[in-house]
């Protein structure tokens, strides 16, 4: 049994490579996250987009701080879907963004080793947020020697403060989580903040001081550069 982890990019469904979509059509099995029991994520709508009329296994990862507490929830529904996935040979689990950054199929996988010690896994790489945010404002990322951080703001506040310290140009997932940030983006001369990006209907553009003020979705991220 093998577990395909596909990173299917920020959120436009146009932004899904061509392998995550040949690889979905062709899997067993499709497990998809949620963040409520009742609601549908963002990565079932587009794996929705293009795979028209597939069975899927909801599997909700509830946004917990206790990593125990998580891991049970996660681990329960597992077992209790075993019967829709216990005989696929390829499944496939589609996560927003890139596949190996801030990823919830890390999850699955702990939860699926702890039932199948020798499952394999496969990684499927996707577009990351900050790179689409990036695009979205039309400024490169990096260039040359300038060392970029990516930042989660759920991590504490001297962290992300000592990092911002020895970074040239930042990305910060989840800046709701800091609460006020004017002051940790002290020093650097351009700052922007999209709101939804890669969902055209929702996609907000925020530059300069603007991009520090009254920071309430979920799905943010901030870029800085010195």
């Amino acid at each position: 049994m093998k577990l395909i982890i596909a990173g299917i990019g920020p959120g436009n469904p146009e932004l899904i490579t061509i392998e995550a979509i040949s690889l979905a059509k062709n899997s067993d099995v499709i497990i998809v996250p949620r963040a409520h029991e009742n609601s549908t994520g963002l990565a079932e709508k587009i794996i929705s987009k293009h795979i028209h009329n597939a069975e899927l296994i909801h599997i909700t990862f509830p946004m917990i701080y206790d990593p125990d507490e998580r891991d049970k929830i996660i681990l329960s529904q597992l077992e209790a879907s075993k019967p829709k996935w216990e005989h696929a040979r390829n499944i496939f689990f589609p996560v927003i963004g890139d596949s190996m950054l801030f990823s919830t199929g890390a999850y699955l996988l702990d939860a699926f080793r702890k039932l199948i010690p020798d499952i394999d896994a496969e990684f499927i790489p996707g577009i990351s947020a900050h790179s689409l945010a990036a695009s979205c404002a039309k400024r490169f990322l990096a260039m040359a020697d300038d060392v970029l951080c990516i930042i989660p703001g759920t991590a504490d506040r001297e962290k992300v403060r000592r990092a911002l310290a020895c970074s040239d140009a930042a990305a910060i997932y989840k800046p709701t989580a800091l609460k006020d940030i004017r002051e940790l983006a002290e020093g650097f001369s351009n700052i922007i903040r999209v709101d939804f990006a890669g969902i055209p209907e929702r996609e907000k553009i925020f530059a300069g001081i603007d991009a520090l003020k009254d920071i309430h979705e979920y799905i943010s991220i901030i870029l800085l550069w010195r």
